[in-house]
């Protein structure tokens, strides 16, 4: 069989060395699929105005890519063919590592042990060591455990703590061996399996007594583990199984529990009982809870008495209950601080009533959203002097309100963009270090989790300077995510470059243009999702450049008749971002193109945004204000804003907030 025409990169039929041309070799062999007797090596490389260096990078890139899925299934003869281009990589460790982890059971020791000393510190011998840990706990070889353990450096799993502690069993107890297994047993919450034989050793020896195993109860107790709590109570006298029912019972009908109280308010048990059903009771029924409050706070006087009061009466204002305003009123002024001051602000805009708002402004303190609505307040009880100064207070600030706030009052937003200078002396110094090219390789070959965890080790400790020229160097990367980050640590604040990138804006301009959207509205809630990560996922398991959830995505992708893949679909950034701005148009649709409404939906679920709307119309500033969930409210706020600073970078004008923040309708209309 002959090898394809095109086996031999053009680049290297002009001139140059040999090393470039066998890596660009490798790597198009790699890329094609070709064996490694296919490719020849060409006596000439590239043009004499090319740049080597970058060249072999790039093939190494490709290479390491190519590789990788293979070496993270364990078959290294697919990776062996690019080993010539690889082996002097940078992430050659990642690699090799890999296919450790892949292959550990059946790797020897002097190989593992091998591949460790070669590496020291490096994270990926910290990834072979858990791994090899797993496999020789499975074999019970304890010997082996415990070198492979003490050469980790020990660790914070409770597992692996566990079971060191029951591989010295079997080998012979070192020295504080009791000491450190009582650390394991002194935690509010259930430990693993793996910890049962060294909990029965310490029992056996003495050392789990009564007030051992009782300061173990108070722990999961405050930690609220009650099933804990009862277990360990068997091993007690009965008034501690009776004061473990007593908490239960508490939990399960904090009404009746609470009724029983006062009973002796010396004891400092009996106020942690009462207050942790007072804040059950307040999550089911607040002015219950507040009137039991009331009650009781006088006959415990305790510091955290008020403290107490103010989260029931909170949880009512979140909960939107009948009576929220007056418990919010009824907290003594020790209660009242600012979160308190903006839900007896909310309450008042729900209802329109300006001089209540006014009220709740009323601070010495300055608080941007107090600040904003004071000025609100203002204008409609006709004191337009004081409004004006009260606006002009807000209008320097570059968020949502300070937009309003400067267009209420003729000004321009603040959106005055200050480039960083270049510092060529410390950039190029950070560009030199390990640490930073390790980092930058993991972003530049796709590993951006991995390279997330690297960047942060590598910026650690860096001073302001240092960490200025650190995002400089992550945005010419394209890392937008920790240029980002990374600024906002070194306070430039007004690098809008840096910090309101322009990422894929070709992809979000057409996608945006065929859905009829503004594109920096999508370019906005792209940022404020996943700060343009591509691989991000949220606790709640949303995925993605613009978090999708996977059912959204399948559900969005086959109206669009696209492939769905799962994962590998969410993660590639053009597809998430075509799905994610049909989405958007579908909650931009249901809403009656109502960008406020749209926003708030593609957060928190159009049911909810349904459910949030008011009964009568409403300002769309004071309806943002009025959400009851923190994290939609601020998301709502951050998109608006990141609205008008992408369309300001994208056109060089100032966008009309007030235009696209019309009323928000009541239910039904």
């Amino acid at each position: 069989m002959n090898a394809p025409r095109h086996a031999t990169p053009p680049l290297c039929r002009l001139r140059g060395t040999t090393t470039l041309c066998l890596a660009l070799s490798l790597s198009l062999s790699l890329s094609l699929g070709l064996p490694l007797s296919l490719v020849t090596t060409p006596a000439a490389a590239v043009p004499v105005d090319a740049d080597p260096t970058a060249a072999l990078l790039e093939a190494q890139r490709a290479a390491f890519r190519d590789a990788w899925p293979h070496a993270e299934r364990g078959q290294w003869t697919r990776v062996e063919p690019a080993l010539p281009l690889l082996e002097d990589y940078v992430l050659y460790p990642e690699l090799r590592g890999a296919w450790l982890r892949a292959t550990v059971a059946r790797r020897s020791r002097d190989e593992l042990l091998a591949f460790l000393d070669a590496h020291p510190g490096h994270p990926s011998s910290r990834e072979v060591m858990l791994r090899w840990l797993s496999v020789l706990a499975s074999r019970e070889d304890w010997a082996g455990y415990l070198e492979v353990y003490d050469r980790l450096g020990g660790s914070d799993s409770a597992r692996l703590r566990c079971v060191a502690a029951r591989a010295e069993l079997a080998t012979g107890l070192r020295e504080d061996w009791h000491a450190r297994a009582l650390d394991l047993w002194r935690v509010g919450v259930s430990q693993p399996e793996a910890c049962d034989p060294v909990f029965a050793r310490l029992r056996r020896d003495g050392h789990l007594d009564e007030s051992t195993i009782r300061a173990r109860l108070d722990l999961a107790i405050e930690a609220r583990q009650f099933q804990l709590a009862r277990f360990l109570a068997r091993s007690l006298p009965e008034q501690d199984t009776r004061r473990v029912a007593r908490w239960e019972a508490m939990q399960r009908d904090p009404a009746a529990g609470l009724a029983g109280y006062p009973q002796t308010p010396e004891s400092a048990d009996e106020w942690a009982r009462v207050r942790y059903g007072l804040l059950v009771l307040a999550a089911r029924e607040a002015e219950r809870a507040f009137e039991h409050w009331q009650r009781l706070a006088p006959a415990y006087d305790r510091p955290d008495a008020d403290e107490v009061g103010r989260r029931i009466a909170l949880a009512g204002a979140r909960r939107n209950r009948p009576q929220a305003d007056t418990l919010l009123a009824s907290l003594p002024s020790a209660a009242v601080d600012l979160e308190v001051r903006h839900w007896r602000l909310r309450l008042a805009l729900r209802e329109q009533d300006w001089r209540g708002a006014l009220a709740a402004t009323a601070t010495s303190e300055h608080d941007t959203t107090l600040a904003f609505w004071q000025a609100r307040a203002l204008d409609a009880l006709a004191r337009p002097e004081q409004a004006a100064e009260a606006y002009r207070r807000v209008a320097s600030e570059r968020n949502l309100y300070g937009f309003l706030a400067a267009e209420r009052t003729g000004r321009s937003k603040a959106l005055d963009h200050r480039p960083t200078p270049v510092d060529l002396r410390v950039r190029t110094a950070l560009e030199r270090r390990a640490e930073f090219i390790h980092a930058r390789e993991l972003f530049k070959v796709g590993l951006d989790s991995r390279g997330r965890s690297a960047w942060a080790r590598a910026t650690a400790g860096l001073t302001p300077e240092e960490l200025a020229q650190a995002a400089l160097l992550a945005h010419d990367w394209g890392w937008h995510s920790r240029a980002i980050a990374t600024a906002a640590r070194a306070g430039l604040m007004d690098d809008l470059e840096i910090r309101y990138p322009l990422a894929w804006h070709q992809r979000f301009y057409e996608t945006a243009a065929q859905a009829q959207l503004p594109s920096p509205w999508t370019i906005g809630v792209a940022r404020n999702e996943s700060l343009f990560v591509p691989d991000i996922a949220s606790p709640a398991g949303a995925i993605g450049v613009m978090q999708l959830m996977p059912a959204t995505g399948r559900e969005v992708a086959q109206e669009l008749r696209l492939p769905f893949q799962g994962l590998a679909t969410l993660v590639d950034p053009d597809t998430n971002i075509r799905l994610g701005t049909r989405y958007l148009e579908r909650m931009l649709e249901r809403f009656d193109r109502h960008f406020v409404l749209a926003t708030a939906a593609y957060n928190a679920g159009p049911s909810r945004v349904q459910r949030w709307l008011p009964e009568a119309p409403l300002p769309a500033d004071a309806w943002i204000e009025l959400i009851p969930f923190d994290e939609t409210r601020t998301y709502v706020h951050r998109v608006m804003a990141s609205k008008a600073i992408f369309h300001w970078r994208l056109t060089g004008e100032e966008l009309a907030l007030a235009e696209i923040m019309r009323d928000v309708p009541p239910a039904g209309l």
